[in-house]
């Protein structure tokens, strides 16, 4: 069998992305080959498109360590983008469905999209988790969300993997950000993440996370500015938080075959 691969990104987020209904390939072997043919380059996740009733199309998402997760908002970014430029769909503005429920999309021009994200929530209060006091949240994928000012990479790797892993989020083990508070209309953002356990040039979901915490403080205003190490992220969001728009850079590279 042969697959169409893409390479795409979202603010240096990357993945390889393709489209098929073929059901044997949504397992982690498969998913591992598939990296590991690209081991020269970087790449964070893999995206598959598939058919899915009254959607434009279901995108499953899995982390470089074989993993499916919920939701992947710089992916789902990339994969609008996809369908549209690859002509699958043509419509501008286009309805998929992802691990955490239906989206709405529209392709704003050739390099920036727009999604709709699933309303965020809390899953706990205060917790405090070596000596760093942090929230819970449910953006479409689970985030613990942390101020911490100025924080370097390489702290973000060693304390975001000892909190990715503590006992209170296992099994499932969970995301963490470190967030930056500017002023109402602008923060910083870097995000450890699991299932690729490193330091991300971008998670989109958990700058949904960051930016719902902080609205229900008061601190920030719509719409929001997201500065992560890859680039520039932009949220918009109604009072009540029911309608969340994430806006951002999404970039399909070159193409090429696999067989498997």
């Amino acid at each position: 069998m042969k697959i169409n691969v893409s390479k795409c990104h979202g603010t240096e987020n990357h993945f390889l992305i393709f489209y098929s209904n073929e059901k044997k390939i949504h397992t982690p072997k498969f998913i591992l080959s598939l990296i590991n043919q690209n081991q020269s380059e970087r790449v964070d996740g893999v995206l598959i498109l598939s058919d899915a009733p009254s959607v434009d199309f279901k995108m499953d998402y899995y982390n470089n360590d074989g993993t499916w997760e919920t939701m992947c908002a710089n992916g789902a970014r990339c994969a609008v983008l996809y369908m549209h430029s690859k002509g699958y769909v043509k419509n501008k503005k286009m309805r998929f469905e992802a691990g955490d429920g239906l989206h709405n999309a529209e392709v704003i021009d050739s390099k920036y999209v727009k999604i709709q994200m699933s309303t965020p929530k809390y899953c706990s209060g205060k917790i405090e988790i070596l000596e760093i006091e942090g929230f819970h949240v449910d953006s479409g994928a689970p985030h613990f969300t942390v101020e911490y000012p100025q924080i370097d990479n390489e702290t973000v790797k060693i304390l975001g993997s000892e909190i990715r892993h503590h006992e209170t989020f296992k099994p499932r083990g969970i995301n963490v950000n470190f967030y930056e508070f500017v002023n109402l209309s602008s923060i910083y953002v870097k995000t450890y993440e699991k299932g690729i356990e490193d330091m991300m040039r971008s998670c989109g979901s958990g700058a949904v996370a960051c930016a719902y915490h902080l609205s229900t403080k008061g601190k920030i205003k719509s719409p929001l500015n997201v500065h992560v190490p890859g680039g520039e992220l932009q949220i918009e969001y109604s009072k009540n938080w029911e309608k969340v728009w994430l806006i951002g850079p999404a970039v399909v590279e070159n193409s090429f075959d696999i067989n498997y």
